[in-house]
């Protein structure tokens, strides 16, 4: 049995969208039908430059934009901004239309004109463009797109009646939003300049052979638990101040409810406890039906000896492994499909170079690391019989060398593979290094690197902070900040454009997903 307990061996997430869709999801869903696919063409790549030369935040380097590429790989470049789009697991679609549904009826004033008549893709657009430049640190230190700067106490009221300017939710993600948005990817290929080790700091190559030419690059994001109280702090932290029923949690219902009659007397003199309870309980119900678990109050698990709940790095705090799993779940299987259709389209098969994103200064728990891998584990001997175009997944720069099945050198057996299975490392390996090996020379490497759900494609690069973490440092040997970022590549890099991950269906734009999906019910 897992360390985390029984509950933690359970297969999740399952495959295909939840068809229990109420009047309002339903019509959400169809409203999908109708979005403009955005078409390839031929992309003039003067345009493209106009539009970074707007941008209105100063690059900190310029070695890392198309106008210092050799013109003779602008050809190449122009496929790869073409490749961009953003992309979601499936199960996030429902979520989506629950926030919404939720918002629309007990949001604030603002966010119920903000949400009125919203659809998915602009949902989607809006969490793409709405995004901070750069958000980073305990503070959320912050710079906006008309270059206010500035840290985040008064954050956490964007989209309240108490927010105020510069931080107002028609030019920025509520905190509501940002959790969403963490679990949005935008993947594309990419040109690499140099091998994107943490301090390349933009540095083109002197030898181009020593490093692949292109690969995909995948924003991921991890769990965040920097600020108490939203977020995923929300569901994996139980604390004594948090998870208590007066915040809503402790309610065991996946199913929205009828808004209970007022009497005469509440009608007369309405007690606004009484319907912020009833907010604060429907908040929870849509993140509890997302993961399909209750959420627990704090004085239940003190007294529960279930493995399914660990220590923090706070002693006054615990962890929830089952749900810290069912967050990695999410974002894996959004990798693992999105490698293999890279893959599979190039005629190749792919080397993952996964990093350990939430593992850095964002972790939380102890046991953070190992949850990551046994959980990656699990999803990839789930999805084995699908990956038969993923040769190689590299973990790179984690603190251990094997768990469960996940080892150094390691190979995991499937029939349906044209290789026999797929190669497990778990060694240091700088993102951009050239495959080498006459076994990987050919393959297609996927990079990822640790992202953020509000800021721009490389987050402290924007504020010169270019050694900072893996976000800067892919900005740095990738073209990312102009191909991922939606104020540029704003054709491809955009909520039209949203492609949806499956696991029955591979990797579709939504439009596609919807017309191979049977039609939805209630």
């Amino acid at each position: 049995m897992s360390m985390f307990g029984k509950e933690f061996e359970n297969d999740w997430p399952p495959s295909g969208i939840d068809k229990n869709l109420t009047k309002f999801g339903q019509k959400f869903i169809e409203k999908c039908r109708s979005i403009e696919k955005p078409q390839a063409k031929n992309i003039e790549i003067e345009d493209f430059l106009e539009k970074s030369s707007n941008f209105p935040i100063d690059f900190p380097i310029d070695s890392c934009r198309i106008k210092s590429q050799p013109a003779e790989r602008y050809p190449i470049i122009k496929q790869q901004i073409v490749s961009a789009y953003p992309l979601i697991h499936e199960k996030v679609i429902i979520l989506i239309a629950d926030f919404l549904e939720h918002k629309l009826k007990y949001g604030s004033d603002l966010e119920k004109r903000l949400y009125k008549g919203m659809t998915l893709t602009d949902f989607i657009q809006r969490l793409l463009t709405k995004r901070c430049v750069s958000f980073f640190g305990g503070d959320d230190d912050y710079l906006l797109l008309d270059a206010h700067t500035g840290f985040g106490p008064n954050y956490k009221y964007v989209g309240s009646e108490d927010e105020t300017t510069p931080l107002v939710l028609k030019t920025v993600l509520s905190y509501d939003e940002v959790k969403i948005s963490a679990l949005l990817s935008v993947s594309s290929f990419s040109d690499f300049i140099n091998d994107g080790n943490r301090a390349n700091c933009g540095k083109p190559i002197g030898d181009a052979t020593k490093i692949e030419r292109e690969g995909v690059v995948l924003g991921m994001i991890g769990a965040r638990f920097e600020r108490r109280e939203v977020m995923e702090y929300q569901d994996i932290i139980i604390s004594q101040n948090q998870n208590v029923r007066e915040n809503g949690y402790g309610l065991k219902s996946f199913e929205m409810q009828n808004q209970k009659k007022k009497s005469l007397l509440e009608r007369l003199n309405p007690l606004r406890k009484i319907d912020q309870l009833e907010r604060l309980q429907d908040y929870r119900r849509i993140w509890n039906k997302f993961y399909e678990e209750y959420d627990n109050l704090y004085e239940d698990v003190v007294k529960d000896e279930n493995p399914r709940f660990g220590d923090s790095l706070n002693p006054l705090l615990k962890f929830d492994n089952l749900i810290m799993k069912k967050r990695y779940a999410i974002a894996f299987d959004m990798l693992l499909l999105e490698s293999e259709n890279r893959a599979k389209l190039a005629g190749k098969l792919a080397y993952i170079h996964v990093v350990g994103f939430g593992l850095g200064v964002w972790r939380a728990a102890a046991q953070q690391e190992k949850i990551f891998l046994e959980t990656f584990s699990q999803r990839l001997n789930k999805l084995l019989p699908l990956l038969n175009s993923i040769g190689v997944v590299h973990f790179a720069w984690f603190n251990l060398n094997e768990w469960k099945d996940l080892k150094n050198g390691g190979f995991l057996k499937s029939d349906t593979h044209p290789c026999g299975g797929i190669r497990t490392f778990l060694c240091k390996r700088n993102p951009n290094d050239k495959l080498e090996s006459p076994d990987y020379e050919n393959m297609l490497l996927v990079v990822t690197y640790a992202w953020d759900g509000n800021a721009l494609p490389g987050n402290e690069f924007w504020v010169r902070k270019l050694q900072a973490s893996n976000d800067p440092s892919t900005a740095c040997s990738t073209l990312i900040s102009e191909l991922h970022n939606p104020h540029i590549n704003t054709e491809y890099v955009c909520g039209n454009n949203l492609h949806i991950a499956s696991a029955d269906h591979g990797v579709l734009h939504i439009k596609d997903y919807l017309d191979r999906i049977s039609s939805i019910s209630g």
